[in-house]
């Protein structure tokens, strides 16, 4: 009985993790599974990003280094996912004239300069600011244990960002889409298996205040962002996505930097 309760958990899980990192791992796709939609799992894989990269954090180096491999280590764990995502929109969202044209720029694989610039400034701003986070925070024992959570509270809260979104716009696209198949609308029971690393690591890394209060601010930004893409291409796409997960670890490092000021 406990099997056949856990089951579609962990088939839902494994799904996730195969799609959303490069991390090896033997799946049956077959529709027979009984299995939990996998991009509910999205900030479960945040946490195991997060973990898995912040191996930096044990060896003494400068916050500077321990912070570029980190980030380092993410997207080599990730494949770049969420980071081709942003430069796709980048080009295609500032770059098209229209709706059609947006999404057609999107769907080319070549690098533009609007796509060049964002994923220049994303990466060095997170660079910048989590090196200043690591600074910030005592190096001790429970330091450490901060550093940890904060890390881990980054990548899970910032994945929750594309769930928001996928709930709440309808999902475009021009021809086929490798997205498509992961995209779903979340029940009540999916979003609490979603949020439960949020409480879980948030309550560590921030104060109760704090934590609250960050995540009323997220919800701003994703209202902000869904106000925008409602206007320039009347919904959401796979691309629209991993953007707005980066935008998410941004904007969670600063919440996190004032927190700890």
């Amino acid at each position: 009985m406990k099997g056949v309760l856990v089951g579609p958990y962990w088939q839902g899980f494994k799904r996730s993790l195969v799609t959303y990192t490069r991390i090896p791992l033997k799946v049956d796709w077959s529709d027979e599974i009984k299995h939990i939609p996998a991009v509910c799992f999205l900030p479960w894989i945040g946490l195991v990003v997060a973990l898995l990269s912040a191996w930096p954090l044990w060896f003494d180096w400068s916050s500077a280094l321990q912070a570029l491999l980190m980030l380092l280590t993410a997207v080599l764990l990730t494949g770049g996912f969420h980071e081709d995502g942003l430069m796709d929109s980048c080009d295609g969202l500032v770059g098209g004239w229209d709706k059609e044209q947006r999404l057609a720029i999107m769907k080319d694989s070549r690098i533009g300069s609007y796509a060049a610039l964002s994923i220049w400034f994303a990466l060095s701003l997170k660079w910048l600011l989590l090196t200043e986070l690591l600074d910030s925070i005592p190096n001790s024992f429970l330091g450490f244990i901060y550093t940890l959570s904060a890390w881990c509270v980054v990548h899970v809260i910032a994945r929750v960002f594309p769930l928001l979104l996928m709930h709440t716009l309808d999902y475009v696209t021009m021809g086929q889409s490798k997205a498509s198949s992961m995209i779903a609308k979340l029940t009540s029971s999916h979003w609490l298996v979603a949020l439960l690393p949020c409480l879980l690591v948030g309550i560590v890394a921030f104060s109760l205040f704090d934590l609250l209060v960050t995540l009323l601010f997220c919800l701003v930004v994703v209202a902000l962002i869904r106000f925008y893409l409602r206007k320039k291409i009347a919904g959401f796409n796979g691309d629209t996505l991993g953007a707005s997960e980066q935008i998410g670890e941004i904007f969670v490092i600063v919440c996190l930097l004032v927190s700890y000021s």
